[in-house]
């Protein structure tokens, strides 16, 4: 009889999850389909959220081997292998809905922050592929505009298998990745034609390409920050006047932190009448230190 490994349990992850969703899918059904009880399955992950993120590196592990046995392949024209990226791409990453799992889960614990960080990491590494495979295509003469180029691929993968009805299959993969050349052909000649000037949207020096160390941004952090304190001040038993008051400069905090130039001093004094509820000390030392204020 085969020995069950930690990868057999993924990929029988992972079918569930494409097939259900990651909230719908328990565990016990996971152990079902990995052929084992539910017992056994905590000898290879904790939790559920464990084995998400588990989930997440193997399929960038597998989407780094790919692209590199795919840049090996010398003798293929260079629009071939962005074609072949793409494919790459829609059965690694989206056939499997990796890009909506972070959506589905509730983001109020540091389990849940590693996911969200996994994923964006995944999805910054893919486009650093997609980049790279642009300008050996098009030039170097594309790199400016090869982020914008990106999102627009991405935006496209992801509306056709969110408007399909069923599992795409091997050959709509195929048609996809062909229009997406296609229209990837257009977007590049009409953006080095020389007569037209194009505003860029997604350059190297956004918020959305960061360099990967630092893609957990400050404004994404202060979300997450924001969304526990809000999930915190609901679930607490509170005298109804006290949580409507808390409730009420939260939403302050908010839109105080949302504006183009913040004003320390009126988020210092908003925080300093957060902290004072023991439940929302530990969050308010989080955004004070993100903040640096």
């Amino acid at each position: 009889m085969k020995k069950i490994t930690s990868d057999d349990i993924i990929f029988a992850a992972l079918s569930l999850f494409s097939e259900k969703g990651y909230d719908a899918t328990s565990v016990d059904e996971i152990a079902r389909e990995s052929g084992m009880v539910k017992a056994s399955f905590y000898k290879y992950f904790q939790s559920k959220e464990e084995l998400l993120l588990g989930t997440i590196a193997l399929i960038e592990k597998l989407l780094n081997k790919d692209a590199k046995e795919l840049n090996l392949k010398h003798q293929l024209p260079a629009r071939e292998k962005l074609r072949q990226l793409y494919l790459i791409a829609l059965g690694r990453i989206y056939k499997n809905r990796i890009h909506l799992l972070v959506y589905s889960v509730p983001l109020i614990g540091s389990k849940e922050e590693k996911i969200a960080h996994a994923i964006d990491r995944l999805e910054h590494n893919l486009s650093s592929l997609m980049v790279d495979f642009l300008i050996d295509a098009y030039g170097e003469s594309i790199h400016d505009y090869a982020y914008d180029i990106v999102f627009v691929v991405k935006s496209m993968i992801i509306n056709s298998f969110r408007m399909s009805d069923s599992e795409l299959s091997s050959t709509e993969h195929q048609t996809l990745a062909e229009f997406i050349v296609s229209i990837t052909d257009m977007l590049a000649q009409g953006m080095l034609s020389p007569d037209v000037q194009h505003q860029i949207m997604w350059g190297l020096d956004s918020g959305l390409y960061e360099d990967s160390d630092h893609i957990w941004t400050k404004g994404r952090q202060i979300a997450y920050v924001l969304q526990h304190m809000d999930a915190v001040l609901k679930q607490i038993e509170l005298d109804e006047a006290i949580q409507n008051e808390h409730m009420q400069i939260l939403s302050r905090l908010q839109g105080e932190l949302s504006e183009q130039n913040v004003e320390t001093a009126h988020v210092k004094a908003l925080l300093l009448f957060l902290e004072q509820l023991p439940a929302l000390q530990e969050d308010c030392k989080k955004l004070k230190a993100i903040l640096e204020i």
